[in-house]
């Protein structure tokens, strides 16, 4: 996992946990969810917070939600002390901040429950100490605030507000870490209000204190999703619940819910471990899976994927909607008055939990006016990119891509023929030193295939074919009169013998002085034959791991990232619909 350009390789100076929104119900449960899956979130905090223990961290941050029933209600007190008891293993080092339910919802119209005031404030600081406050650890000052009284215009409210400015002049320079159970946006910074965010005076007046103390990082709940951000340097992190996932947010996936309409969907839960480097650190978001453990059970079960990861050297297909954004629809009772935009920023945390750090997309994401700011977001989380497009850019594309090499792996050119000669001419682009490295392949037809009669399969694929090497070497030779083309990219189809086709183009780019690519296809060669046989495509991607050690002019692309479920050549990936792990990732992420 990959944060800040830090690695698993690198020793960090401490480590600490987080963990959020674990909504502990009194003993025997209570009247305040209507939510079957709502009676699991006391197991799935015991097992979360044993799982935690385990790590050892040096201290614990709860971004709040400790409780489901609000303050007001008879349920809050017993319910509380349940959760300290179920806090016990962490319980000398545990910090809270104050969620909505715990001490009170922010002042929003339409919001579904009470507004946090002096009454509920009592009542939280009675079980779970100051609302706001501050400390010192390992060179880094945490601070942590009650977010649900930012634009109440209390006297409360105006307190915190004079502390936090005082607080940050007084460590101006230092090291900042920031902790509130509401994000102040998910999407955009200029979003308009929604249950999930800050109304938009607070939010300015607190990332301006961001900007200005150029706090190093935001942690966030609530919101029951991972999200991550950034504003200016600070990297924004929404980290996922314990208990239940927010099924609003099933919106955003490509097949329907799970469980409960998305409620109950396993392969969200989660803890996170974060890093502290020298400069710098790293996220390391835990799955739990939703697993439980009853009272008086003690843990035995590993962490269900690598807290720690093994780097993957291989670069993953992005293929669908990577970086863009949807309106949600408004529906109740979080949302009855507004439509609000969210993205699917699983894709980045999937990347870090499976070992990741490359990823392939078209060059013309880089300019988008929405894909273009994630591309840097990414880059900034530890990704670099593989970008190609149809024949070669033109001067204007390709300055851009030299302005931005330090992101950029590789760029790839797709060429109709063998030959090359079509390209020959506009190769002259790359004349100007300083950009990424070039790579070309194929795009690769039906057309090209031998005619059989009246079949047409009317299939696309790219890569040059193995069988074309030679007749592709020449063409190179003859066009590319600057050797501007540092590589060459072959497809490796799913009945090819993995092991030594790779070992024949590893040695053929030796042989060359060339550097080469292999796109490894879990698709089936005919569009209408859909592959989901996860046991097998998990098996070939191991494969593909452990060749990929032994390989020295040769990277690998896995083709794809996430299921192709409907359209041409379906075939299962990395990830499903819902972004959660298939079979062949989980093995990348449990290394």
């Amino acid at each position: 996992m990959v944060t800040d350009g830090k690695t698993s390789e690198e020793e960090p100076l401490f480590t600490f946990a987080i963990v959020t929104d674990t909504h502990i119900r009194p003993p025997g449960g209570d009247d305040s969810s209507p939510f079957p899956v709502n009676d699991l979130a006391n197991d799935r905090a015991r097992y979360a917070i044993a799982a935690i223990a385990r790590h050892e961290p040096e201290f614990t941050i709860h971004l709040g939600d400790m409780v489901h029933p609000l303050p007001h209600l008879p349920t809050y007190a017993p319910a509380a002390e349940e959760a300290l008891e179920i806090f016990t293993p962490l319980r000398d080092q545990l910090r809270y901040v104050p969620g909505n339910h715990d001490i009170g919802d922010k002042p929003m119209a339409g919001s579904p429950a009470g507004v946090v005031d002096a009454a509920s404030s009592e009542i939280y600081a009675r079980y779970f100490g100051p609302a706001h406050y501050s400390f010192d650890h390992g060179g880094v000052h945490i601070v942590a605030i009650n977010s649900s009284l930012v634009n109440t215009g209390s006297e409360l409210e105006a307190e915190q507000k004079a502390w936090l400015e005082a607080d940050l002049d007084a460590h101006a320079g230092e090291r900042v870490i920031l902790f509130s159970h509401y994000p102040p946006f998910i999407n955009d910074p200029d979003e308009p209000l929604h249950y999930d965010n800050y109304d938009l005076a607070g939010r300015a007046w607190l990332l301006d204190l961001v900007r200005k103390h150029d706090i190093e990082a935001v942690f966030s709940g609530h919101v029951h999703q991972f999200f991550f951000n950034r504003l200016a340097n600070t990297k924004l992190y929404c980290l996922s619940s314990t208990s239940f996932i927010r099924q609003d947010y099933s919106e955003l996936y490509h097949i329907g819910p799970a469980a409960e309409y998305g409620r109950n969907d396993e392969g969200k839960f989660s803890y996170a471990l974060i890093d502290i480097f020298a400069n710098g650190h790293r996220v390391r978001v835990i799955p739990t899976e939703g697993r439980c453990l009853a009272q008086g059970e003690s843990l035995q079960q590993p962490d269900p994927v690598a807290a720690d990861p093994s780097p993957v050297p291989m670069t993953a297909h992005l293929r669908h909607a990577w970086g863009r954004a949807i309106d949600m629809p408004y529906n109740g009772p979080m949302e009855e008055f507004g439509r609000k935009r969210a993205r699917d920023d699983y894709v980045l945390l999937r990347l870090w939990q499976m070992g990741l750090s490359s990823v392939r997309t078209p060059l013309s994401d880089l300019s988008d006016p929405e894909y273009g700011p994630r591309v840097h977001d990414f880059h900034a989380a530890g990704m670099r990119f593989t970008f190609f497009c149809a024949g070669v850019p033109n001067a204007e594309t390709w300055q851009s891509c030299r302005d931005n090499a330090h992101l950029i792996d590789t760029v790839e050119l797709v060429a109709s023929t063998s030959d090359l000669s079509d390209i020959a001419d506009q190769l002259a682009v790359f004349d100007s030193a300083g950009g990424p490295p070039v790579h070309i392949g194929k795009f690769h037809s039906s057309a090209h295939e031998p005619k059989k009669g009246s079949k047409f399969a009317h299939s696309v694929s790219y890569g040059f074919k193995w069988e074309d090497r030679d007749e592709m070497l020449a063409g190179l030779r003859a066009a590319d009169k600057h050797s501007s083309v540092s590589g060459v990219a072959f497809q490796v189809n799913l009945e090819d013998d993995l092991k030594s086709r790779l070992a024949e183009i590893d040695g053929w780019a030796a042989e060359n002085d060339l550097s080469a690519v292999a796109v490894i296809k879990l698709a089936d060669t005919n569009p209408a034959v859909a592959n989901f046989n996860d046991e097998a495509i998990a098996k070939r991607v191991g494969e593909a791991l452990d060749v990929a050690r032994e390989l020295d002019n040769l990277g690998l692309q896995l083709d794809t990232f996430a299921d192709m479920d409907r359209a041409y050549h379906p075939r299962n990936g990395l990830v499903d619909g819902r972004t959660n792990f298939r079979p062949a990732g989980r093995f990348l992420a449990s290394r």
